[in-house]
């Protein structure tokens, strides 16, 4: 009976830990949500896309909130690569491992 209550609390801290039942895994998340866009065209989606990745590192230890972010390039030097000359979507993907100690942003724009 023992084994089979810590058996059931472990799966339970598991579930919960990885954002199966909260909404932000604690150990690791890994989502996608639309990024709003404040003019009309951003209605309809694009043929071509292009990412730009903005990444975070923070110090977990201390509370003195010491944290290293970077990005791989800018927005035009990406969308002029992919052959972009306008944005009409974009989505917002969030990996997080151990509570936002490791975050990686990848912003994906959609466009023509």
């Amino acid at each position: 009976m023992a084994t089979e209550l810590q058996t059931g609390l472990l799966c339970a801290l598991v579930l919960g830990a990885c954002g199966c039942v909260s909404p932000r895994g604690r150990l690791f998340s890994y989502t996608t949500t639309p990024y709003s866009l404040p003019y009309e065209a951003a209605s309809r989606v694009g043929a071509k896309s292009c990412r730009l990745d903005i990444t975070r590192l923070k110090e977990p230890f201390s509370r003195a909130r010491v944290s290293v972010q970077w990005s791989n390039r800018a927005v035009a030097d990406a969308m002029q690569k992919a052959g972009m000359t306008e944005v009409r979507y974009a989505d917002v993907q969030t990996l997080s491992i151990l509570n936002g100690v490791y975050e990686r942003r990848r912003l994906i724009f959609y466009g023509e």
